[in-house]
């Protein structure tokens, strides 16, 4: 088949990258998937998400144009915990820039980050993360993720995103 002739094609968007399996069904949370297409894709992908402030701050990353790649729940870094027993911790993103900087971003709410002294197991883990991984370690907590910028952000994505007869055509 002649090049020009896949273009009429549909094709299902990649499946998403992420290195644990992403739980889909909560009563507690926000879940879901976003297909987006960023400059490190060939063809769209599946996003997931596993909170509002994920999507908040999916929402907010994807309309970033200086965001070359980003991927979910990133591989795994092995650390040891406070309490001296191996553990895995799961970036919810590594998000690659185009200056080439690579970022790794764990996404909690303020109250469980003081509930579970996380910012002392973040800082384990960050010392733990390979600098081939990621360049440096963020935590993002809702007071860094406006509300408004995501709504207005996710409706961009929406007003940009092409139909479905535009994206098979």
């Amino acid at each position: 088949m002649k090049k020009n002739q896949n273009k009429f094609i549909y094709r299902e968007p990649h499946a998403s990258r992420a290195a644990r399996k992403v739980l889909t069904r909560s009563t507690a949370s926000l879940r879901g998937l976003m297909v987006a297409m960023l400059p490190a894709y060939e063809w769209p992908r599946e996003i997931h998400y596993e909170s509002a402030l994920e999507y908040r701050f999916l929402c907010l990353m994807l309309i970033r144009p200086d965001v070359f790649d980003l991927r979910e729940q990133a591989p795994g870094i092995r650390y040891r915990g406070q309490d001296n027993a191996p553990k895995t911790h799961f970036f919810d993103f590594l998000v690659t820039f185009t200056n080439g900087e690579r970022v790794a971003f764990a996404i909690k709410p303020l109250d469980r980050v003081i509930k579970l002294g996380f910012v002392a197991e973040l800082e384990i883990i960050r010392n733990a993360t390979p600098k081939h991984f990621a360049d440096k370690v963020v935590l993002v907590t809702e007071q860094q993720l406006d509300r408004k910028a995501a709504t207005a952000a996710a409706r961009q994505l929406m007003r940009n995103r092409p139909s479905l007869t535009e994206a098979a055509a």
